[in-house]
């Protein structure tokens, strides 16, 4: 392979889809490699919905021109453009080459699964090449936009065992389509039912598990029998059912709340039991001994910490491995790693994702505080330190905001709301600003030197993909932290990786006693994290934040309710999608649609959770256009459900 920059792009374009939004990609994502001789780097990973502010990014791009001018947006502040790649992977219509995925090798596996895998088992290349690996890609389905056939020809999930560079892969389980199915059926994110399953104390008795599949992604969760009986039994309960039924309704949480969380227990429970059956099966056909093997996981059901954490204390692996970005917004990451261990031809090559931070960074603090538009809102500016620092985050809520952000859906210290672990205040303030439930938890960072001391662990947590739990005698002094069962989603710093941030909480530590603060992501609600320094000052001025931290200054805020009056919402972020006016869309629609399909049945057609009706239409044929509205209309009127993306 050649020397140079190597764009790995996990995008979607289609006229239709943008007209539509239908999701056939989400969390959109495009990542940035140099390869030097045997060294491989990764420069940036972007985000779209950082920059789109469209959160999980789904909206398709309407044509190559439109994405390529995106791309070239994003690559200008390196003093780079598309012309400057030697391959750009992942995306028809802007890839330069065919030969970067694994189509053609693995026949029977999802090339997205295998993607996702490869973002984890390569995430250090030390260990993929000396040590061994069992891996395990779990999310919840894979798309179909550079193999065609895998939503219908292919598994869905795929497991990897890997021995000193050897690498064997296989079909494997995956509990991220019941969580799939709990989204949309609730109308709540995974992270909300994850964090609900735990709050509420209602349970119901008898086996709870009984009847659930081992998923194998070929199970209809809108029409399974086991899903639709439990939601039957829960939701049939009243207060006469307790003691009897179910232990009784939690009196701090609604009827509806306390029902999902009954609900959700048992499907934490099954998910854990999906897991424990692939790895009891990747045990025995490989005759791993997981005291000397490292265990990997992406996809987005590895966001899912207690399920992490169950494995990790079951099975008693040499160590955990995972990309911050373990879930779509990874794709990008691990398409890039695959490509190069498949043309390099399983040479080894050099690789580490060492820390988190590799989105995007912003130097333009000087003109903004020089700038007449801030000036009402700005009462002065200086170097920070940390003394200063931990002394605010004791007063209150401290926004901070530091280098390149991370990448992932957590916050992880460069784009962060802080506060004082100690009281229950700073759990409150943080769900009253962030508009969410009272009982949503906030994550501690603690030192990483630390974290066995403080909660019940042997090993660290450096991306917040596990859940521990505080040590008796430390939980009552950071109930700030600590989810209602006493347990916390942690994330340890290290010094290398976060220097600013680990000497405030060491001065944090010094000062209290507590070498922990309540972190959690600087983004309002329904809006993705925080990106540059325009939105973390509109945030903090809306919501009455008084200090923010920026790249090492301290900028103290003012007349807030002025600033609020004026900004409604959150700031614009800079990349819009409209690639039409009006009457080009109008113009658009008419040719793309020519029959008029009604759009419910366009949204179907184009899901890709649909596998009916079969067959390709023309929608600009007549015939194909009413037989398609026919297919469609039966297929809606056999499964009684209809869902609009």
């Amino acid at each position: 392979m050649q020397d140079g920059y190597y764009l790995s792009a996990y995008l979607h374009i289609d006229p239709l889809d943008h007209l539509l939004g239908t999701i056939i990609r989400h969390d959109q994502n495009a990542a940035l490699f140099q390869k030097s001789g045997r060294t491989v780097k990764l420069i940036r990973l972007w985000e779209l919905e950082r920059v789109t502010g469209i959160k999980e990014h789904y909206v398709s791009f309407h044509s190559p021109e439109q994405a390529k001018r995106v791309l070239n947006e994003l690559l200008k502040p390196l003093g780079l453009s598309l012309r400057d790649m030697v391959e750009i992977w992942g995306t028809p219509g802007l890839q330069t080459a065919a030969d970067y995925h694994s189509v053609q090798e693995y026949r029977d596996l999802s090339y997205h699964s295998i993607s996702h895998l490869f973002s984890a088992v390569m995430a250090d290349s030390e260990l993929f090449y000396n040590k061994r690996i069992l891996g395990f890609s779990v999310d919840g389905g894979p798309d179909g936009v550079v193999d065609t056939r895998e939503r219908t020809e292919k598994y869905f999930f795929t497991g990897g065992y890997i021995n000193e560079g050897r690498v064997n892969l296989f079909p494997a389980e995956s509990p991220g389509m019941l969580w799939g199915w709990a989204k949309f059926y609730f109308r709540m994110r995974e992270g909300t039912l994850m964090a609900l399953a735990s709050a509420s104390t209602s349970e119901i008795y008898g086996e709870r598990t009984a009847g659930f599949p081992v998923l194998d992604g070929l199970h209809d969760m809108w029409e399974s029998d086991c899903i639709r009986d439990l939601v039957n039994r829960v939701e049939q309960l009243t207060d006469e059912d307790a003691g009897r039924l179910f232990n009784g309704f939690d009196p701090r949480f609604s009827r509806r709340e306390n029902k999902i969380s009954m609900i959700m227990k048992i499907v934490q429970q099954v998910s854990m039991e999906v897991m424990d059956a692939n790895i009891d099966r990747s045990l025995a056909a490989y005759s791993i001994d997981p005291s000397e093997t490292y265990l990997a996981l992406a996809g987005g059901f590895a966001l899912n910490c207690p399920t992490n954490r169950h494995l990790m204390n079951k099975y008693g692996f040499a160590g955990f491995i995972a990309p911050p970005c373990v879930g779509d917004s990874g794709l990008s990451l691990g398409m890039g790693l695959y490509a190069f261990h498949k043309k390099l031809r399983g040479e080894p090559f050099e690789f580490k994702l060492a820390h988190a931070y590799f989105g995007e960074p912003d130097s333009s603090l000087p003109d903004i505080l020089s700038s007449e538009a801030y000036a009402p809102f700005i009462e002065g500016a200086g170097p920070m330190t940390e003394q200063q620092a931990a002394r605010d985050i004791q007063r209150g809520l401290v926004l901070w905001f530091d280098g390149e952000s991370e990448i992932g859906p957590r916050a992880l210290g460069h784009r962060s709301l802080l506060g004082d672990p100690r009281t229950e205040e700073s759990k409150r303030m943080v769900n009253e600003v962030k508009q969410r439930e009272w009982w949503r938890p906030v994550a501690p960072i603690i030192l990483e030197e630390e974290t066995a001391e403080w909660f019940e662990t042997d090993y660290p947590s450096r991306f917040m993909l596990h859940t521990f739990k505080a040590r008796p005698d430390k939980a009552p002094l950071i109930p700030g932290v600590l989810h209602l069962d006493g347990s916390a989603r942690v994330q340890s710093i290290g010094r290398l990786e976060n220097p600013r941030l680990y000497g405030v909480i060491g001065e944090f530590r010094k000062q209290t006693g507590v070498p922990v603060i309540c972190n959690t992501s600087l983004n309002d609600r329904g809006e993705p994290i925080v990106n540059m320094i325009h939105e973390a000052l509109n945030f903090a001025l809306r919501k009455g934040i008084p200090v923010a931290y920026i790249n090492g200054m301290r900028i103290r805020l003012r007349n807030h309710g002025d600033y609020a009056q004026a900004h409604e919402g959150p700031y614009p972020r800079r990349i819009g999608m409209n690639a039409l006016s009006d009457r080009e869309k109008e113009a658009a629609w008419k040719e793309l649609n020519p029959w008029d399909v009604p759009r419910d049945v366009l949204y179907h057609y184009r899901d890709p959770n649909e596998q009916e009706p079969a067959g390709v239409y023309d929608i600009r044929s007549r015939e194909d256009a009413e037989r398609l509205c026919r297919e469609v209309r039966l297929v809606q009127r056999h499964k009684k459900l209809f869902r609009t993306i």
